[in-house]
């Protein structure tokens, strides 16, 4: 059964401002949070060795942070990704009004979560792509394979997103990198003042760049 995720965007107003953390305590934390994640990634390290699409290397959510967090702000890292689809949401306003999200973890803000951003016709071309369908069937020692796609017409929401992704492992292509999350105003440019934390992103802005693997 699906359930309702939490948006990606922290609405205006909607979290209480706290004092902001030492660096040495945000390091601290975030390194505790990515051992405790990176030991529920075995599953993914035990796919990434089988998968025809990671031959030449994926790196799992956590690795994707430990990178972008080393590199740091301003730096955009290369990379092909492997994750679990266990969250996502679609941005109401703000600069991201545009992007639907699926993370790594269904609590968005959890240190170390990689969150891959959707460009809506991306996410559309993906969700319309030529699914295989009916390999299954075998007749007389052949195997035949059936051309199913999505009916044409959908409405592009976080729930239809939700609907085909939730569960799924994904690959992406992309650049890894920080981005700020102000929590009165949400993604934009780190300022001297502001408070907020870093997410994770690989931004996708072609639907060739994620191959969508069943298993999850």
């Amino acid at each position: 059964m699906l359930r309702l995720v939490p948006l990606l965007l922290l609405l205006p107003g909607a979290p209480a401002l706290r004092a902001a953390p030492s660096e040495s305590e945000a390091d601290a934390r975030l390194h505790s949070s990515l051992a405790a994640l990176a030991a529920g990634e075995a599953p993914l390290v035990a796919a990434r060795a089988e998968l025809i699409d990671c031959e030449e290397g994926c790196f799992t959510p956590t690795e994707a942070a430990a990178m972008a967090f080393a590199a740091g702000e301003g730096a955009a890292l290369p990379g092909r990704f492997i994750l679990d689809i266990r969250g996502g949401g679609q941005s109401l306003s703000g600069a991201l009004e545009r992007l639907f999200f699926v993370n790594s973890q269904y609590e968005y803000a959890t240190p170390g979560t990689l969150t891959i951003a959707f460009e809506p016709d991306a996410l559309y071309d993906l969700l319309h792509r030529p699914s295989v369908c009916g390999a299954r069937d075998v007749v007389s020692g052949q195997i035949i394979v059936k051309a199913c796609r999505p009916k044409a017409s959908f409405d592009l929401n976080m729930f239809t997103m939700m609907q085909r992704l939730a569960g799924k492992r994904i690959v992406v292509d992309g650049a890894v990198s920080l981005q700020w999350i102000d929590y009165r105003y949400g993604a934009r440019p780190r300022e001297r003042k502001s408070r907020g934390y870093y997410q994770v992103w690989v931004r996708v802005e072609d639907a060739r760049q994620v191959a969508v693997i069943e298993e999850g």
